[in-house]
């Protein structure tokens, strides 16, 4: 019997969907962590998650595995880990003002927005507008900052509408790129603040 005919969902089983699979496993039990309080761990596991995100997508290109199931997963997974995850945070750790709130909204709206774009256009050499794994490293570092260093709380809603107006902008930043690499780096030095402050 062909494993369609149990499922027609095991068609799709290939390794970078099971890396995106993993990613939302790290997102989930980044959730756990944010239920228990515990944002160091939180931010480790969404770390993993999110390299999860960039590596999936460099596998399904070297395995030539690419698929529409695939990218619709990815997406899916994407818009759970870099825009509801940060967004939690916020809510169970800091003081939600009026201004926060919106903040949030605004940045959840141009997060879905830019998914649903990127399903359509996201073919090609360049990414139009900031990645959303890249966005979410921003508004966590925020996050971080104001939770860890009593840093002012405006600092993360004006971090949060910056960072959607990135997602959702026009200007062009080519895959696999030197940014990416800057961004990798800075998100190892980050992983290593978390761990060891």
């Amino acid at each position: 019997m062909k494993p369609e005919k149990i499922s027609p969902i095991l068609r799709h089983i290939n390794i970078p969907n099971l890396i995106t699979t993993l990613g939302m496993v790290f997102a989930i039990f980044t959730a756990y962590f944010l239920t228990q309080r515990n944002l160091r761990v939180a931010i480790i596991f969404l770390f993993f998650a999110g390299v999860m995100d960039l590596f999936d997508g460099y596998v399904a290109t070297k395995l030539k595995q690419q698929s529409e199931f695939g990218k619709h997963l990815d997406t899916l997974v994407d818009f759970f880990t870099c825009v509801i995850m940060p967004i939690w945070m916020v809510f169970d750790l800091l003081d939600n003002s009026p201004v926060v709130i919106i903040a949030l909204i605004f940045y959840c709206m141009c997060g879905l927005w830019r998914l649903a774009n990127y399903n359509l256009v996201g073919g090609g050499e360049h990414f139009k507008g900031l990645p959303v794994p890249a966005s979410m490293t921003l508004v966590t570092f925020a996050i971080w900052c104001v939770v860890m260093y009593n840093a002012p709380l405006w600092i993360v809603s004006t971090t949060f509408v910056l960072v959607g107006m990135l997602m959702v902008s026009g200007f062009a930043l080519v895959k696999y790129g030197l940014w990416q690499k800057a961004f990798g780096v800075a998100g190892l030095v980050f992983l290593v603040v978390v761990i060891v402050s």
